[in-house]
């Protein structure tokens, strides 16, 4: 009996149940920061769950590849659909840099931001959100296989720019919290129980 069919499957299965875990604790941590209800240790916290669950998608999506592919360039180049998710899957990383070694930083912090401090803040937010949807959304979109490259990155694209849209206009939010409650700690006040300013942002990605 041929073994192969029996590992993809379990592969599969167990690179579905990561990223559901994995989502799940990044949308309920988005849904957090932007209702401010999240403390800087819980954000930490949150960060190192995902990066470990995220590391965890790398090995089994890899598995992958190589059982159906044998990391055979030319059968990867083949398959648009796998391309448009590996491109997504690198800009999670890549960006997952970014959040962990300077936004992560900024965002538990009780100084004020910027305002271009605060839009990069929404916006590499903003693509680490619209990256792990469609990585997600790809691994389940068999319908889009017979796709050229160009419709993924068209998709892929689209999608980034409609979270960017959304995010921006937060940035001018987080600027004003972020400096009222910089005042509030100089004049001896109480703050609010979270420490982390609202802000979908927060999660690292690699």
């Amino acid at each position: 009996m041929d073994p192969t069919p029996l590992l993809r499957t379990s592969l599969l299965y167990i690179h579905l149940l990561l990223c559901a875990f994995a989502l799940h604790r990044v949308l309920s941590t988005d849904w957090q920061l932007l209702r401010g209800r999240i403390s800087a240790r819980a954000l930490q916290t949150a960060s190192r769950h995902i990066a470990w669950l995220f590391a965890a998608l790398w090995f089994t999506g890899l598995a992958l590849i190589a059982v159906d592919t044998g990391f055979d360039t030319e059968v990867i180049a083949q398959r648009p659909k796998l391309v448009a998710k590996l491109l997504a899957v690198l800009v999670l990383t890549a960006n997952g840099l970014l959040l962990n070694k300077w936004c992560l930083p900024r965002l538990v912090s009780e100084r004020p931001l910027g305002r271009g401090e605060a839009a990069l803040l929404m916006c590499s937010g903003a693509l680490s959100t619209a990256s792990w949807l469609v990585a997600a959304f790809y691994g389940v979109a068999r319908a889009l296989t017979g796709w050229a490259i160009e419709h993924h990155l068209a998709l892929y694209g689209a999608v980034v720019a409609i979270a960017m849209m959304a995010a921006l206009p937060l940035a001018g939010r987080l600027h004003e919290g972020r400096a009222e409650r910089a005042k509030r700690l100089r004049q001896g006040q109480r703050l609010p129980r979270s420490a982390a300013p609202p802000a979908a942002v927060a999660r690292q990605a690699a």
